[in-house]
């Protein structure tokens, strides 16, 4: 099969997802793939609107030359044209390329209008390399379902038309239409991975087996649909096994193996964390479904860590360092204040009869942590109790006990985050008071 606009475009209309608006949106980098694809659905004379747009990563000298190039194409054919400027982060711990793909995505994310697909040009020889990389990193069968032909996208979806058709036959309808594209220079350096696969593995491949890359995309297509069935499976077996955003540790080890990584796999994805190593998951079931029950194990992976407490799992971002007793923040209670460790912020609302009396502060308060053995009379009670019991009582979780602003007058306990309020410090009657507000406080009680 050769390519062409019309065979481009009967993909394309067997490929849209129900609900798509008939608006698209061709993310154009200015080479083959992208010009091809921008130049084939003008000519297809499809029923859509058409619009194009660049996102320039600022990565090399030349990046404005490629806008340049983006711009001129667009004007060609009549289609419009929007161009982006964006920061790659040169720190971020999963590299350049990786960290370029991650920023790229989220511009046109939110460049994209409700229904709008985006379309991008990734072809059949980047879904084999793709499968190639997967293969290679040992991934399981999310990762080897390399790139989906079609997926939700922001607003709206994400639609690659181009993986039907490999970059043989894109440039041979290219130089039969005369187009001129830019090439990367970078694309030819065989110390990136994809480049190696392509320049010296992939033509091995090929002249073994010429239809290598659409047999790759086949599988990738099949895997996908394995993967789709295993998270109904993962969907249908986290019904039993959720609490809350938790997991019941019970309800996990009644599962056989298989079934119980691939909710926790599962769980995990819509937790926000990225995939764990085998290594990793193996870890993550035998330290947190072995553990006593009066025990809190946790384990930390790129971003993201799992605490069990009392027989159910929670996950989440990394507890931030810092040294709880040792920090203390002077606070005038005019204006918020943002607490260390990304704890959020703390505001007082002005009230009536109720909270905290600030007329009763002898001295400007002062908001720090526990430093252990602290008491509080709690309004309206006689007895002072230890503020480990009653931060236990009210089940708050073991790790963030230490992470509770306290608001302290002098060396009086006045108020515990916005859970309590000291007896000696509360507002009655018709007493002006303020109740403190948490903002952005953590998930900090027990299921």
């Amino acid at each position: 099969m050769s390519f062409s606009p019309s065979s481009l475009l009967n993909h394309l209309e067997r490929d849209l997802p129900a609900g798509a608006t008939g608006k698209l949106c061709v993310a154009l980098s200015g080479g083959l793939d992208s010009i091809v694809l921008v130049r084939a659905l003008v000519a297809a004379r499809g029923a859509f609107s058409l619009r194009a747009v660049h996102i320039d990563h600022q990565l090399h000298a030349d990046s404005a030359k490629w806008s340049d190039q983006c711009a001129r194409v667009a004007s060609d054919v009549g289609v419009p044209y929007l161009s982006r400027q964006v920061t790659v982060p040169t720190d971020s711990g999963i590299g350049v390329e990786a960290a370029a793909r991650t920023v790229r995505y989220a511009a046109l994310k939110s460049l994209l209008e409700p229904g709008e697909v985006l379309l991008t040009a990734q072809h059949a020889d980047d879904q084999l390399e793709t499968l190639l990389l997967a293969l290679l990193r040992g991934a399981g069968v999310n990762g080897l379902s390399a790139m989906p032909a079609c997926q939700a996208f922001g607003d709206g979806w994400h639609l690659r038309p181009l993986l039907h058709f490999t970059r043989q036959q894109l440039e041979a309808w290219a130089r039969a239409e005369r187009l001129i594209w830019l090439d990367d220079p970078s694309n030819d350096d065989s110390r990136f991975s994809r480049n190696y696969l392509r320049h010296e593995v992939v033509p091995a491949l090929r002249r073994r087996w010429p239809e290598v890359a659409n047999s790759a995309v086949r599988t990738a297509a099949h895997l996908g649909e394995a993967g789709d069935l295993l998270a109904h499976l993962a969907k249908a077996d986290l019904e039993t096994a959720a609490a809350g955003a938790g997991l019941r540790v019970d309800v996990l080890s009644q599962l056989d193996a298989a079934r119980r990584r691939n909710v926790l796999r599962y769980w995990l994805r819509s937790r926000g964390a990225r995939a764990p190593s085998t290594q990793q998951l193996a870890g993550l079931e035998h330290d947190m479904l072995q553990a006593q029950d009066d025990r809190t194990p946790w384990v930390r992976w790129e971003g993201f860590e799992v605490r069990r407490h009392r027989g159910l799992l929670y996950g989440g971002a990394p507890l931030v360092e810092f040294s709880a007793p040792e920090t203390e923040l002077s606070w005038d209670m005019r204006s918020p204040l943002m607490l260390p460790a990304g704890l959020g912020v703390l505001r007082a609302e002005p009230v009536r009869g109720v909270g905290l009396a600030v007329e009763k502060f002898p001295e400007p308060p002062r908001v720090g942590f526990r430093r252990g053995g602290e008491t509080l009379q709690l309004a309206g009670h006689v007895h002072r109790r230890d503020l480990k019991k009653l931060l236990q009582e009210a089940g708050v979780l073991p790790w963030w006990r230490d992470r509770v602003p306290l608001l302290r007058v002098g060396r009086r306990l006045a108020a515990v985050g916005d859970l309590w309020v000291g007896e000696q410090f509360a507002a009655r009657g018709d007493e002006p008071g303020v109740r403190l507000v948490w903002e952005a406080r953590p998930a900090i009680l027990a299921i």
